[in-house]
């Protein structure tokens, strides 16, 4: 991965970064049948980082329960890790005050490890042909060693701004989620969705802090920046040929903490109602030839963020909410 500082004419000034890396790894899985009704699946994976003195290795462990014909049940535990390397993501440099901001690793940066626990069910009222049902899941995912990303600094030397990746005391995701499917007949088909997710440092952690440049603000939390805690999804699809498709959609993106670095606030968001609509026209051609053809609006009342920063002044990491705006669309899909 290299990284370099060019002027307008594309000569290097600098290079930022020249770092290579590389993983190694090795995954053995077996699935046991150990009745007609329950099915255990275990493994794990030994992984070798250039970034690691040692080598980690990931059990996991899943089961899945047939109770009757109608109910199935789903239980796992996982783990997994993340290397302390340099990200593709970190040349994705943030602009602030028209000026670059850099993200840097601490020296002492150690690799994020994590356990995730799951446990759901699924039912069908009928297990051939079934008109309805639904599906529930909970899980817990516990963060040792968290990356966080610090306060923006100014390097004392060079003036450039950067943030410190480094190690918070550790973090919490647990939620649960539900599905529900309602097909009463061939052409209509209703789907809804829903699910509640708290993501959460151990400890409070500082994400702004204007101190060193004469300021007075320290802002601390303990949630997740830019990540809401409720969402949901519904859609009703109309079919009433099968060269016909009609679908309406709707997304709710519940409220989130976001920071902005330029005014040094931590904001609650609104809550957005996305409502997308659409529809596709199949053709028959010759041979095993098809072509679809599709027609919509996303985003339909231009729910989005309304307080978007523009300007050479602009927090260009301050965004968040729906990621288009009101859109038309038309595509042409063609398959041979």
């Amino acid at each position: 991965m290299t990284d370099d500082n060019r002027d307008f004419e594309g000569n290097t000034i600098n290079r930022l970064t020249d770092d290579s890396f590389s993983n190694v790894g090795f995954y053995l899985q077996d699935e046991w049948t150990a009745t007609p009704l329950l099915s255990v699946i275990a493994g794990g994976r030994v992984d070798k980082s250039s970034e690691l003195d040692d080598a980690i290795f990931s059990p996991r462990l899943a089961v899945a329960y047939e109770a009757t014909p109608n109910l199935k049940l789903r239980a796992s535990v996982a783990t997994g890790f993340r290397a302390p390397e340099v990200f593709d993501e970190d040349l994705h440099v943030d602009i602030l005050g028209g000026e670059q901001v850099r993200i840097r690793n601490d020296a002492d940066l150690k690799e994020e490890k994590s356990i995730t626990g799951m446990a759901g069910l699924e039912w069908r009222n009928d297990p051939v042909k079934p008109t309805w049902g639904f599906d529930i899941t909970a899980s817990l995912t516990d963060i040792d060693d968290t990356f966080l990303l610090g306060p923006n600094q100014t390097d004392p030397v060079t003036g450039d701004l950067y943030q410190v990746r480094s190690n918070a005391s550790g973090s919490k995701v647990q939620g649960v989620e539900a599905n529900w499917v309602y097909q009463p007949q061939k052409e209509f088909r209703f789907e809804l969705g829903a699910s509640y997710y708290r993501s959460r440092y151990d400890e409070a952690e500082d994400i702004f802090d204007d101190t060193e440049e004469g300021g007075t603000t320290i802002i601390s939390t303990r949630d997740y920046l830019i990540t809401p805690k409720w969402s949901g999804v519904g859609q009703v699809v109309w079919t009433p040929i099968d060269e016909v498709n009609v679908f309406l959609g709707a997304k709710y993106i519940g409220g989130m903490d976001a920071l902005n670095n330029r005014l040094g606030e931590l904001r609650h968001t609104s809550d957005f109602w996305v409502v997308d609509f659409g529809f596709t026209r199949h053709f028959e051609l010759r041979g095993r030839h098809h072509l679809d053809v599709s027609l919509g609006v996303k985003n339909i009342f231009d729910e989005r963020q309304k307080d978007l920063e523009v300007g050479a002044d602009r927090d260009n990491d301050y965004v968040y909410g729906p990621r288009f705006a009101r859109s038309f669309f038309v595509t042409a899909k063609y398959s041979f």
